[in-house]
């Protein structure tokens, strides 16, 4: 079996964004499907009637909806999208400058006989 070291001395910022930005795409992705299928079982355990009627006893007029739930999800996933797209670089960034200072990583790679 042959092996090899590689050192990761390098994380191009730009690769990260792209990185960050298609990761946290396809999470949100995952996330509002998620929503709306615990949004579909709570509807039919009959947990929303209830919501909505206790909301209606305390004089409240609005009624949780699946847009709502789905509107307000979209923004959490929205902003958590932001985040990752603006941290990934940041994060790269701060790599490189610890590359300098300390090395980089270092992956042993073993080749398997076939």
């Amino acid at each position: 079996m042959a092996s090899r070291t590689i050192a990761i001395t390098r994380i191009s910022p730009l690769s990260a964004f792209r990185t960050g930005l298609a990761m946290s795409l396809v999470g949100l992705i995952a996330w509002l499907i998620a929503v709306a299928l615990l949004y579909m079982g709570m509807g039919t355990a009959g947990i929303w009637d209830q919501v909505n009627s206790l909301l209606g006893d305390i004089g409240g007029n609005q009624t949780v909806t699946f847009g709502l739930v789905m509107s307000g999800a979209a923004l959490l996933g929205a902003i958590s999208v932001i985040l990752t797209s603006v941290l990934a670089p940041l994060a790269a960034v701060v790599y490189n400058a610890l590359v300098d200072l300390f090395g980089g990583l270092q992956a042993g790679i073993q080749e398997e006989a076939a």
